[in-house]
């Protein structure tokens, strides 16, 4: 089930396939843990083979409910290098299958372009700053972790301030612990942010960040008249969970977006976002 928008448009969002999550690990336990999550530093295969299978399979899911004789579509996806693995993975079968891939950049424009952003527009794919994370310190992003994920981090880096705060933190997380990080940062990042004030809850994520993607749909609108030969275009976008599920449970009654799980967003619908697969 989808929404359509202008002239046979439409916007998909897809949460990236399982990861490994490299860089945030290395992160957390390097000198710094503190650091602020620069995108054009990260560990590149960040999809584990499972990963890389589940993305496959629902690619094929979803390419099987579109026509490559009607439709054409734009790829566009966070800065993150998981969303990034993802999105070539769909974009790659959507090729074999023939569906024509609008391309996002001249080449004179892509030759402005660097770090991650050239990474993906080398692979056709748009960087979109309103679909990619915003982390100011790595070790607090970690704090929703469940106990089993923490990872190994270098408690000797972190001051004592911190390690009070994160203690207060941890126990709210295992006091009630969701069993993933998504789930925890939806029930429990209002009362973080109190300790934490540098993180966004659930619901700062989704009166900034998820409204900004909405945007994507007068983007795509322009994509329509650009491409102007009657195709249907749909934007595939890849992104995360963090600005998802304040509107999940908005607009679905149930704020959990699994990995490679696609829903459809609609700014003119009297449903926002409606579940695609």
């Amino acid at each position: 089930m989808s929404e359509k928008m202008g002239n046979g448009g439409e916007i998909l969002f897809t949460r990236h396939s399982k990861a490994k999550y490299g860089t945030y690990g290395e992160a957390v336990k390097s000198e710094n843990p503190e650091a602020p999550h620069d995108p054009n530093r990260q560990l590149e295969n960040d999809l584990p083979e499972a990963g890389i299978e589940l993305a496959r399979k629902k690619a094929e899911e979803l390419f099987a409910t579109m026509n490559p004789e009607t439709d054409a579509l734009f790829f566009a996806s966070s800065k993150e290098m998981r969303a990034f693995e993802t999105a070539k993975i769909y974009r790659d079968i959507a090729k074999e299958k023939g569906f024509e891939i609008i391309i996002p950049y001249t080449e004179e424009n892509k030759e402005k372009k660097s770090g991650i952003t050239r990474k993906l527009a080398d692979e056709n794919i748009k960087a979109i700053d309103s679909l990619s994370l915003k982390i100011p310190n790595s070790l607090v992003g970690n704090v929703f972790n469940p106990e089993a994920y923490l990872g190994e981090i270098n408690w000797s880096a972190v001051d004592e301030e911190t390690k009070r705060k994160w203690k207060e933190a941890r126990e709210i997380i295992n006091s009630d612990d969701q069993g993933s990080w998504g789930a925890n940062f939806y029930k429990h990042s209002e009362a973080i942010q109190k300790i934490f004030p540098e993180i966004k809850s659930s619901r700062d994520e989704y009166a900034t960040t998820f409204q900004k993607l909405l945007r994507l749909t007068e983007f795509a609108q322009n994509k329509i008249k650009e491409v102007g030969h009657g195709k249907n275009v749909k934007v595939l976008s890849f992104g995360h969970e963090n600005y998802m599920g304040y509107a999940m449970n908005k607009y679905l009654g149930d704020h959990n977006l699994g990995n490679c799980e696609t829903v459809s967003i609609d700014v003119d619908g009297k449903e926002l976002i409606k579940k695609r697969s």
